[in-house]
């Protein structure tokens, strides 16, 4: 049996965070659900420890990779480490599949791929942008490059510079293999509440583009990271 804590960065998530919390607790390997309550202002925090999380409330919002980052400094030293979005709710239970190549030390990160119908209908830009940067940085091409769903070995995962907000799960992958560990993916029956396309995503997918381009852009320059974006775009032009 494996030694996992379960991070779960949250951010005005009382609609989902309690089946989040439900569901991961049901994991054998889950030792305990953090779930680190980045500037809330709707109660999340209350209604995570009220499902059987520990908290561990930010007083202001610091974006996903910061909070990741608070999580794994109230950790301890897990063996694993599962990352999940709080909005999969009943969904997360299935985060248990992405610990089975970590426990048959097959590979040190495990990312979890969507079916389509879980997957957000947004324009596709972001996600193609980031297929081609970790192409171009690995030489593999992902089907999902900003899969917030993802077991990591714990001392691997602690040993690593975190990239802040939304450029977490680009630069964990561009680290993992930097670092030379063995990264998976796997199909899970997940399912999360879309963002869409109104004005809202619109501004969420900017904010992710940004993040996206800074993280990328620190561990292997502008340079390199306009060309990837540029190819990106060019390759949808000529499709």
């Amino acid at each position: 049996m494996m030694h996992v804590v379960a991070i779960v960065p949250a951010k005005n998530r009382v609609d989902s965070i309690a089946a989040t919390v439900t569901a991961l607790s049901q994991i054998p390997d889950v030792v305990e659900v953090l779930v680190v309550d980045d500037g809330s202002i709707d109660g999340t925090g209350e209604i995570a420890e009220k499902a059987g999380a520990r908290i561990v409330s930010l007083n202001s919002n610091v974006g996903k990779g910061d909070a990741v980052l608070a999580g794994v400094a109230a950790s301890g030293a897990p063996q694993s480490y599962l990352l999940v979005d709080a909005d999969l709710g009943d969904s997360a239970v299935h985060a248990a599949e992405l610990l089975r190549p970590l426990s048959d030390n097959a590979a040190e990160m495990v990312i979890g791929v969507f079916p389509k119908a879980g997957r957000s209908k947004g324009f596709g830009l972001l996600k193609r942008a980031a297929t081609q940067i970790l192409f171009d940085a690995t030489g593999r091409k992902f089907a999902e490059p900003l899969s917030g769903q993802r077991a990591v070995d714990g001392s691997l995962m602690r040993s690593l510079n975190l990239a802040p907000r939304f450029g977490l799960e680009i630069g964990l992958t561009i680290d993992v293999d930097k670092a030379g560990g063995r990264i998976e993916e796997i199909a899970g029956d997940f399912s999360h509440l879309p963002t869409g396309r109104g004005p809202k995503g619109i501004l969420h997918r900017a904010k992710q583009f940004r993040d996206v381009a800074q993280a990328s852009a620190s561990r292997l320059g502008w340079r390199g990271t306009l060309e990837s974006m540029s190819r990106s775009l060019m390759r949808r032009t000529n499709t």
